[in-house]
Order: C-alpha cells, then sequence, then structure tokens
C-alpha cells in the first residue's frame, strides 16, 4: 500500500512541477486584423465586388416590377392564357432573383475568403513566431477565454508591433 502511495507520489510531483511552468498567451484576433492595411484592401475589393452585385440585383427587381406592372395594368377583357403567360413571367424573374441572390452570396463569400485568407495566415505567422521566443506553452483567442485561473500574458501588443501596427 505504501508503495503504491510512493510511486502515485513519484509520478505526480513531475507532472505538478511541469505544470507549474506552463506560459499562456492571450491575443485579440479580431482587432489586430481589422486594423491591418492588407484587411482593409481586401475588403474594399470584396465591397466593390458587392457593390457590383448589388446594381445587378436592383436591375432585375426594376424589370420584376415593371413586369408586375404590365400584369396588374392589363385590361379585364384580357384573355386569361394572357394574364397566365404574364404569371408566368414574373414567376420566372422570381426564380431568376433567388437564383441570383444566392449565386452572388456564395460568390462574395468565397471571394472574400480567399481575400482574407493571406492576412490571417500572416497574424497566424506574428503569433507564432512570438510563441516561439517568448517560451508559451498556449495562445489563445482573447474573446475565446471565459475563465483561467493561471496567470496570462496579453500578447496583442506584441503582435501588433511585429506586424507593424501602433
Amino acid at each position: 500500500m505504501i508503495k503504491k502511495i510512493l510511486l502515485s507520489l513519484a509520478l505526480a510531483l513531475p507532472m505538478l512541477a511541469a505544470a507549474q511552468n506552463v506560459k499562456i498567451g492571450l491575443v485579440d484576433v479580431q482587432t489586430i486584423i481589422q486594423d491591418l492595411p492588407a484587411f482593409k484592401a481586401a475588403q474594399a475589393d470584396v465591397d466593390a465586388k458587392a457593390k457590383k452585385y448589388d446594381e445587378e440585383y436592383q436591375k432585375l427587381m426594376k424589370e420584376a416590377q415593371t413586369k408586375l406592372e404590365e400584369l396588374q395594368n392589363l385590361p379585364a377583357d384580357t384573355p386569361q392564357p394572357v394574364k397566365d403567360r404574364r404569371m408566368q413571367e414574373l414567376q420566372t424573374y422570381d426564380q431568376k432573383l433567388a437564383e441570383f441572390q444566392q449565386m452572388a452570396q456564395q460568390d462574395l463569400s468565397k471571394a472574400q475568403q480567399e481575400a482574407l485568407a493571406p492576412v490571417y495566415q500572416q497574424v497566424q505567422t506574428a503569433i507564432q513566431s512570438i510563441g516561439k521566443e517568448n517560451g508559451f506553452t498556449v495562445i489563445q483567442e482573447k474573446g475565446a477565454v471565459l475563465y483561467f485561473s493561471s496567470p496570462a500574458e496579453d500578447i496583442t501588443p506584441l503582435v501588433r508591433a511585429r506586424l507593424g501596427l501602433k
């Protein structure tokens, strides 16, 4: 019995000693990214593309509105097949609008991911190099930590300096 207790202590002591040396860093990645010129340029490109999609969507909406007004302004004695054809045209425009909106959203999402990937990589590289240089065991997003009992160091200023931000 005593041998088991001593063996347990012998195994636990090195782990407790190692746990004392944990160095934790916190970094606010979102504020860093939003201040980077590369992020602002990438976001401006995506916004310009979004504006073009919005202009095209407005044109399609105007065409659909015109078709709706034409349908509503048909004389009462208009034959039913003509009314049905106009309704079909209006439904086709509705489908075109939905398809266009979905395609535009997918394309903008993809464009944003592609434009921001180098920015995220740049920040990730800076965080990793600071972690290695300063002996951090763990670096975590500042906003994701709800509670931690060990002292943690905010390395956001170090990352900002590494990326040339004030």
